[in-house]
């Protein structure tokens, strides 16, 4: 199969678990719009898309992009932001201040490299980050944006609020 989901089979498409994509609704879901734009004469496949991973446990655990062992596994040098879900001023007024947020962004630009939390509602939170990501908008645009008061996006605010600027190298 290749990255349209078609099957070495003329006219068979593949979709969801048949397709060996990661096992999510969201994903199949995807698949079918990726085999619905093909069948019509598009030329949509599934390279480089951004999968969400969302557990819906308590608290809750939502994921995008890289994790700092596979920037770490691949080279890429990033910057770290975290703070605990206390400092989320959505998950204090709920009584909720267990977990964390951290975000990876990358070393040399603004760019977003990825996003986990874990947390009382972390897929929200997760949400807005991976439309950021999905855009190509640098983690700059998430710090100076005015969220509703209180939610768990305006947490996104104070996370970034102390990230490193950008190491710059000095002149030869």
């Amino acid at each position: 199969m290749n990255d349209r989901l078609e099957t070495s089979a003329a006219g068979v498409w593949a979709m969801g678990d048949c397709a060996g994509s990661p096992q999510f609704t969201h994903v199949a879901f995807d698949d079918f719009r990726v085999v619905r734009d093909n069948l019509n004469g598009g030329s949509r496949t599934t390279r480089d898309r951004l999968i969400p991973f969302c557990m819906f446990t308590d608290p809750e655990l939502a994921r995008v992009g890289l994790n700092e062992s596979e920037a770490k596994r691949r080279g890429i040098a990033y910057r770290l932001a975290k703070m605990p879900m206390a400092a989320v001023l959505r998950a204090v007024a709920l009584g909720e201040t267990r977990g964390f947020v951290k975000m990876l962004i990358d070393a040399q630009s603004d760019r977003i490299l990825g996003f986990t939390v874990l947390g009382v509602e972390g897929s929200e939170m997760m949400a807005a980050v991976q439309t950021a990501m999905v855009g190509g908008l640098p983690y700059t645009t998430l710090r100076e944006t005015i969220f509703t008061h209180p939610t768990t996006a305006e947490g996104l605010v104070f996370l970034l609020a102390g990230v490193p600027a950008i190491a710059r190298q000095q002149p030869a």
